[in-house]
């Protein structure tokens, strides 16, 4: 009998707490209308109540998560704003530096004039024209200087976006499924899921069973394996009083795989009268398009 949790589909409006009550009651309601006897229900729920507290625990981390990207995203967009502002104000020095030399050319060009007109008369009309001209010449390269550092600027505040860009694009959720194992049900169907784009794939696997024997493995595209998991479960002796007390058998797999093979990828749970849970994510990080 499956259940699918997908917190990061839900709105974070809601509490933790309060997406385990809408997907327990969806749970309920899913075994109701297969129509199980009340009995068969409450063994089910007993072992679906198990998944509550790690439930919560994800759902809590990926609302910390979407809030540490969303004041990621906002402080990158004020640092894009200031260097833009920092670019608009080295564009207005360059202009009003350009105005200068303008003037500063034309004085020089009436003095010049004035110059031609009186030489042979006055040789320092001549010696303030090239002063003028060297002034000139100095405005002007303030001027380029200032082109230059608002040509930088803009260089900056286009890094910054493409960071921006390659930080909200650099992971991307592909599978993110719990599977409840019931001995009265096939558990045997693989779970597929397709790479599309080159990256690195993380693929974490929990389970927790209180029957029988399981065994989880991935496989690549080309049907070769690329890792598993194997539980079987060993009561503990005892009274039967003592085994009241519900007991498990648990295990874990965080598989990372560098330069996935494109195309269907599957995870295959093969259990033999297995009760329990399996709770699996497959997150793919893409390749940066630039240096950092």
């Amino acid at each position: 009998m499956n259940s699918i949790y997908a917190p990061n589909q839900l709105n974070d409006s809601f509490s933790a707490e309060e997406s385990w009550e809408i997907h327990k009651a969806a749970y309920i309601k899913q075994l109701k209308s297969r129509g199980l006897p009340d009995n068969e229900i409450k063994k089910s729920m007993v072992t679906y109540e198990k998944n509550k507290e790690e439930f919560i625990a994800r759902v809590k981390e990926q609302y910390r998560l979407a809030a540490i990207q969303r004041k990621k995203a906002f402080e990158q967009r004020a640092l894009m704003q200031i260097e833009r502002e920092k670019a608009a104000e080295h564009r207005k020095l360059a202009a009003v530096q350009r105005q200068k030399a303008e003037e500063l050319r034309r004085l020089a060009n009436l003095e010049r004039k004035k110059a031609e007109e009186q030489r042979g008369k006055d040789t320092g009309q001549r010696e303030k024209a090239n002063e003028l001209r060297k002034q000139a010449e100095i405005e002007r390269a303030k001027a380029e200087e200032q082109r230059k550092l608002a040509e930088i600027q803009r260089e900056k505040a286009r890094a910054q976006r493409m960071k921006v860009q390659e930080w909200r694009d650099s992971a991307e959720t592909i599978l993110l499924k719990n599977i409840t194992l019931s001995s009265h049900s096939d558990n045997n169907k693989p779970i597929a899921f397709k790479v599309t784009s080159k990256g690195s794939l993380k693929i974490g696997i929990r389970a927790h069973i209180s029957l029988g024997n399981t065994l989880i493995e991935i496989y690549n595209p080309q049907g070769s394996k690329e890792g598993e998991l194997s539980l079987k479960f060993n009561s503990k002796s005892g009274s039967d009083d003592d085994r009241d007390e519900v007991e498990f058998t648990s295990g874990a797999l965080d598989k990372t795989i560098s330069d996935t093979e494109l195309g269907e990828w599957q995870i295959k749970i093969s259990s033999q009268r297995s009760e329990g849970t399996v709770a699996m994510s497959v997150l793919q990080y893409i390749k940066p398009t630039i240096d950092e």
